[in-house]
């Protein structure tokens, strides 16, 4: 490693001590931006020491199926760096680097290190040059934090650029996702695709992003929708259409514990509700099987024992009160936490809104969330807090649904009881972690 390097890795290093030592939780990106500071190009030079096997990019489900990789690869028995806590700038690569690897089943072990990261759209353009992965992969695309990110053409630009920079990593992508797709025909590398490939009988949202052909601009026809504009689709005009899939789910069904599908002669069970939780394994299944380090066994075991612990899907259990928390941060997040909610007879929803820099000032996009389903629910109880709280208010009033402001979780339960059923909280960016370590603090109380 270069002198300049070194230092700065040094400076970054007693940064992540400082951090957990004095404010005693991780301290983000910040050993990442004071190396950075020191050496701009430290990571070209910690990225040498690793294997790094696949950059996890995309619109929604970057931390779970990033983490679902990590879990997977960590059965491999290699040591492994990952920024699990979804810290996906350039910064957060560096941080994961600079920490210990996870050594759980690789004490003693000399072997190279192993790397998965997830990582920021447009930041693949500063990652995937320095970092050279041997697999990058694109979850989905869809409008997200437009006053930040812009329309989803300039995201893919960025991609496709970052990947033309970056010839020899392979690009595994959704399949399903049109504009995922149009990515692989514009670029030169090798490039294997993904996606679900029965019906699942699903309504389609009835407000989606883009449903046109990306070579022609005709508007796609579909054989089947799973959600947004993912599903089996053909263009009329051109015949341009979904590609062949290299790793295909078959058989999605709904069972007690969770959805279930079939790939390559296995049952793969993923514990878990809702139609991206196909998508973030069949993604874990895809990276484990490409990476020539995971056995079928050690991935069942790994999305087996996957429990969220980052406030997506998380559920805490209050005495006899349960609460689940989900990320939503777009139309389609939402829309999906609208799906769970109504799959499983939800009758009490809190909503947490910022609009911190992370979150994007412009909430607009709140008018294309398809709330009006959720006035269906008799007996509805609906919260809404944070700083656009009566923003939400508004629109939650437009869709037929009467919605009190709260200032935290303890409020909501405070104002439901245990007869109310579970209690959906949905939160962005920023109004997602405060809830988290309030939920966990009661939940600690309760266990105690």
């Amino acid at each position: 490693m270069a002198f300049r390097s070194s230092i700065a890795a040094a400076l970054g290093k007693s940064a992540h001590w400082a951090g957990e030592t004095f404010m005693h939780r991780s301290p983000g990106n910040l050993p990442g931006v004071l190396a950075m500071k020191a050496a701009p190009l430290v990571l070209c030079d910690l990225a040498k020491k690793v294997d790094t096997v696949v950059v996890v990019s995309g619109t929604n489900g970057k931390t779970t199926t990033t983490n679902l990789v990590a879990d997977c690869l960590a059965k491999a028995g290699r040591p492994l760096h990952c920024n699990r806590d979804g810290n996906n700038l350039e910064s957060g690569v560096v941080t994961a680097l600079l920490v210990r690897p996870e050594m759980q089943h690789a004490q003693g072990c000399q072997e190279q290190p192993v790397a998965c990261f997830e990582c920021d759209e447009l930041y693949t353009k500063y990652v995937l040059p320095r970092v050279k992965p041997r697999f990058f992969m694109l979850l989905n695309l869809f409008r997200d934090q437009l006053d930040r990110v812009g329309e989803i053409d300039n995201v893919q630009q960025t991609i496709a650029r970052a990947l033309e920079a970056t010839p020899d990593t392979v690009f595994l992508y959704n399949g399903d996702d049109p504009l995922c797709a149009s990515i692989a025909d514009r670029i030169p590398n090798e490039s294997m695709a993904f996606g679900i490939a029965c019906d699942m009988k699903l309504d389609g949202d009835r407000i989606s992003d883009s449903r046109f052909c990306q070579k022609c601009g005709a508007a796609l026809e579909y054989e089947y929708v799973h959600y947004g504009q993912l599903g089996a689709y053909r263009c009329p005009e051109c015949g341009w259409r979904r590609p062949e899939l290299s790793f295909a789910a078959e058989h999605v069904r709904m069972e007690e514990d969770g959805l279930v599908f079939d790939i390559d002669g296995h049952e793969v069970r993923t514990g878990q509700m809702g139609t991206y939780m196909i998508y973030n394994t069949l993604a874990a299944y895809a990276a484990s099987k490409v990476s020539g380090l995971v056995e079928f066994d050690q991935f069942e075991q790994a999305v087996e024992a996957y429990r969220p612990t980052n406030g997506r899907l998380q559920t805490f259990t209050l005495g006899d009160r349960s609460v689940m928390t989900n990320l939503a941060k777009n139309p389609t997040g939402f829309n999906q936490n609208i799906r769970i909610v109504l799959n499983e007879g939800g009758h009490v929803l809190a909503l947490f809104v910022n609009d911190e820099e992370a979150d994007g000032i412009d909430v607009s996009w709140f008018w294309d969330i398809d709330f009006e389903r959720w006035s269906e629910i008799e007996g509805l109880k609906a919260f809404v807090g944070g700083s656009r709280a009566n923003d939400m208010q508004v629109r939650l009033k437009y869709a037929g649904i009467k919605a009190d402001i709260v200032k935290n979780a303890a409020d909501v339960l405070e104002r439901t009881e245990a007869g109310d059923g579970k209690v959906y909280v949905i939160a962005n960016y920023t109004a997602l972690p405060p809830l988290r370590r309030e939920l966990e603090a009661m939940q600690k109380e309760w266990e105690n």
